[in-house]
């Protein structure tokens, strides 16, 4: 680690620190100034739960997006041992849970109630969601409905738990939600307000490209819950995910397009690009979590 610290010694400190606080659980409260920032865990996957609340402390962030779905920190099957046991090792360390990520799209999905109900236990009010897919050929109109329904079974778990769930849009061939337009026509027959948006920045505008971003960010900005943040350039006719502030997404205007509908979640932070080696990630968070911060600022958050 940066600090001098190696990773063995970051284990056995956290190890330690676990086994003697018993932290209790909390939610996050409405008090809280501004959007969190967070830390999407999927990119710390290498380290354990106490190990990566020390890291989450050590880069000053204020919450981590713990992922709880197939191959992450927390496994469906284990949510109801497993998610305490995550989300309290981060508390002692004073880092918050404001939200997991999940891959439910479905009420009727088997994982969803243990998940929402282990996550609203321990007061975490929002969980991302997605990962629908339009057929290869067909009308993309005439399979909204089948989707709408899939997630308005999943809003009425979400309503039933006091929890919030936000869509996570990916831009990319046959992603429902790449387009916007067309989460915005779900939202609006389902009109739940524990249902709406997990704005990924990045994919918006890529899939916004040279203006569009600006209008979806305005018609989505109402039913933003949550939000991811990454910056692109362009490779020819893909994105290529790079550093934040070193691309060409306007995630300040994007920031103060949310900021004044009223948006205050949390936000979570995503690096898609490649790095040397899990120090020189860290480091890299570390730089992309004062870029965010100064963003924040720039945006007129305090």
């Amino acid at each position: 680690m940066s600090t001098g610290v190696t990773r063995r010694q970051f284990i056995v400190a956290a190890t330690a620190t676990a086994a003697t606080v018993a932290f209790p659980a909390r939610p996050v409260t409405k008090e809280m100034r501004g959007p969190l920032v967070c830390i999407f865990s999927k990119h710390l996957q290498f380290l354990d739960y106490a190990t990566l609340a020390m890291t989450a402390k050590d880069l000053g962030v204020d919450g981590i997006d713990l992922t709880v779905r197939k191959g992450s920190h927390v496994l469906p099957a284990n949510v109801n041992e497993d998610l305490p046991r995550a989300v309290n090792a981060l508390r002692a360390q004073g880092i918050e849970v404001p939200m997991i990520s999940t891959n439910l799209y479905d009420g009727a999905d088997p994982d969803a109630r243990p998940i929402l109900e282990a996550a609203s236990k321990l007061g975490i009010p929002y969980f991302r969601i997605g990962g629908q897919s339009y057929d290869k050929t067909g009308d993309p109109l005439s399979q909204l409905p089948k989707f709408t329904e899939e997630l308005r079974s999943l809003s009425k778990l979400a309503e039933e738990f006091g929890m919030t769930a936000g869509y996570h849009n990916h831009s990319g061939y046959y992603n429902v939600g790449a387009p916007l337009w067309d989460l915005l026509r779900i939202f609006e027959s389902i009109g739940s307000d524990r249902l709406g948006s997990n704005f990924d920045t990045g994919h918006a505008a890529v899939e916004g490209a040279f203006g569009t971003w600006q209008i979806n960010a305005r018609a989505m900005a109402p039913h933003i819950k949550m939000m991811a943040v990454k910056d692109f350039v362009w490779k020819k006719d893909r994105p290529e995910w790079v550093p934040l502030g070193q691309g060409i997404a306007q995630t300040v205007e994007i920031l103060k397009i949310a900021r004044t509908a009223g948006f205050a979640g949390p936000i979570s932070l995503h690096f898609e690009y490649k790095t040397a080696s899990n120090d020189a990630l860290i480091e890299a968070m570390r730089k992309d979590v004062a870029t965010l911060r100064g963003y924040l600022k720039t945006a007129g958050y305090s």
